[in-house]
């Protein structure tokens, strides 16, 4: 082997301390990256506090269990059925984000049409 080509391993015995730390920084950042992405695999139940953010990334049927809910809750003995529901939270959260306010607004105001 030629001395005098630089070789990865050369390299790290020489800068054992530089080595370690950039080994642990990337330990600590896949750790971040992995238990931010945790929360969102496997996201609650929506309720009525629940962002329109909230509700753009929740599942089908996440958003399909809480259009149940609020019309068990909110439109008792009403027509509306939890299509119609998800159809106008869809309809209001999209126009909420247009106007920049999905992370502000609660899915309940958005039905209300309170932004």
């Amino acid at each position: 082997m030629n001395p005098e080509v630089p070789n990865i391993k050369a390299f790290i015995l020489r800068h054992k301390a530089a080595t370690g730390a950039t080994v642990a920084i990337v330990l600590v950042l896949v750790g971040v990256m992995v238990a931010a992405a945790l929360p969102n695999a496997r996201a609650g139940a929506l309720s009525d506090s629940s962002t329109c953010s909230a509700w753009g990334s929740a599942t089908g049927a996440q958003q399909a269990a809480y259009a149940r809910l609020y019309v068990n809750e909110h439109l008792a003995g009403a027509a509306r059925d939890a299509g119609t529901v998800e159809t106008a939270l869809n309809a209001a959260c999209n126009h909420a984000a247009y106007l920049g306010e999905a992370d502000d607004v609660s899915v309940v105001a958005a039905l209300n049409h309170a932004f």
